[in-house]
């Protein structure tokens, strides 16, 4: 699986870095990072991670109750 975040202008492989501290010291170079701000997330892989992925209860609502939060 190949997870790639993406927040404007750039975007990094989640593979090439050290942690998530290192993604959230990146991001912050295009401007400030709180936990209400958005990326975007690409994911790579088989079908069956997918399914599995979005199938787990933190996709589920987003998944198949969009604008409900």
């Amino acid at each position: 699986m190949e997870i790639f975040v993406h927040r404007a202008p750039k975007g990094f492989c989640t593979f090439e870095l050290e942690d998530i501290n290192e993604l959230a010291e990146l991001l912050t170079n295009y401007g400030p990072l709180e936990d209400n701000s958005e990326v975007t997330l690409e994911i790579t892989a088989p079908w069956a991670t997918v399914k599995e992925l979005l199938s787990q209860p933190i996709f589920a609502e987003a998944w198949f109750k969009p604008g409900q939060k």
